[in-house]
């Protein structure tokens, strides 16, 4: 081979590489960074807390000790690097964990993605195929999976909070209700850096009720309504601002449309709805992000271009894109 052709080859290798990607999610699930966030630790003492066999865990840490993930200081005694530390716990602002973790939601919906041919012949999800029901339906009837869910939701949106609090004019605003909001943590980041506004949070009971228990008794809480419901259904009316952070990707387009509907249906005259999304550009990593909602979600991420036609279709035109940060923009949409 010439040497182009030997880098060609080597490259992909490294593309069409396999265990790598679930040996990192194993040791996210089994808590392994966590194990290591004070220091070195034996590979005996690592599988003697995690309940698995020494030898197989050290070939797992070994693999990731090579792609740079942990050091191995001595033979069999492994340590933490930057790396690691974003898959602890409690690692602020966002742990990459709960992302990772093959017990939890996010993790269920990346094992039914070795059944991507199944998705290219049909272009529907394939988690139902999998798992025998539809992602939605299947987090709704385990309460252990809803609540894994909105815990990688609520590390997500502690990290872009503060850039939505500040990369918008909310001083004009007065009430925001935020649609499919989780478990609140950008409203309360907003009634918290705005204390003029109020809030209302609208999602599933068992993320509203999370959200209460949280932060209902704090000043915030005071001027927020908690109210469980569906964004397919009609909403709560008296909002100036309609806030659906990351909601719209996880919908096809005729999903999509019914929820911005709603939304029209409820804003004032003068109100707005303001969507945080993904702008697709090209991006390697949101093209990656964009196959997973096929996949699991039947959703996708979409450019500027799409985002006007849905807001059209829902009697909504698009009044201004803005970048927030992390790859994300802020999109108003008005009557």
């Amino acid at each position: 081979m010439t040497s182009s052709m030997n880098d060609d080859f080597a490259r992909l290798l490294s593309l069409k590489d396999t265990m790598t990607p679930w040996a990192l999610r194993a040791v996210a699930t089994l808590g392994v960074p966590d194990l290591l966030a004070d220091g070195e630790l034996g590979v005996a003492e690592l599988a003697r807390r995690t309940g698995v066999v020494p030898d197989a865990l050290h070939r797992v840490l070994r693999l990731l000790t090579a792609r740079g993930v942990f050091t191995e200081p001595t033979p069999g005694v492994f340590a933490p690097t930057t790396l690691s530390r974003l898959l602890e716990s409690d690692h602020r602002p966002m742990s990459l964990r709960p992302w990772l973790d093959l017990d939890g939601a996010i993790g269920r919906g990346d094992r039914a993605c070795v059944h991507i041919l199944e998705a290219l012949r049909t272009g529907l999800p394939v988690y139902e195929r999998v798992y025998g029901r539809p992602v939605w339906e299947d987090l709704a009837s385990d309460p252990a999976l809803t609540a894994s869910f909105d815990a990688a939701m609520a590390t997500r949106a502690t990290a872009l909070a503060p850039a939505v609090a500040t990369a918008y004019d909310w001083p004009s605003a007065h009430h925001v209700l935020d649609v499919g909001g989780g478990t609140g943590t950008v409203l309360a980041e907003l009634l918290r850096t705005h204390p003029h506004l109020r809030g209302t949070l609208l999602d599933r009971a068992p993320a509203v009720t999370a959200a209460r228990t949280s932060w209902g008794a704090t000043a915030e809480g005071r001027r927020c309504a908690f109210t469980p419901g569906s964004f397919f259904d009609a909403l709560p009316r008296g909002a100036d601002v309609i806030l659906l952070v990351n909601v719209i990707h996880d919908w096809a387009d005729e999903h999509a449309v019914a929820i911005l509907r709603r939304c029209a249906e409820a804003l004032p005259p003068r109100g707005r709805v303001l969507l945080v999304e993904h702008v697709r550009d090209g991006d390697p990593g949101l093209l990656e992000l964009d196959l997973l909602m096929l996949l699991v979600y039947g959703g996708r991420e979409r450019d500027a271009a799409d985002f006007r036609e849905l807001g059209e279709r829902a009697g909504l035109r698009l009044g201004g894109v803005a970048e927030v940060g992390g790859g994300l923009s802020v999109l108003e949409f008005l009557l």
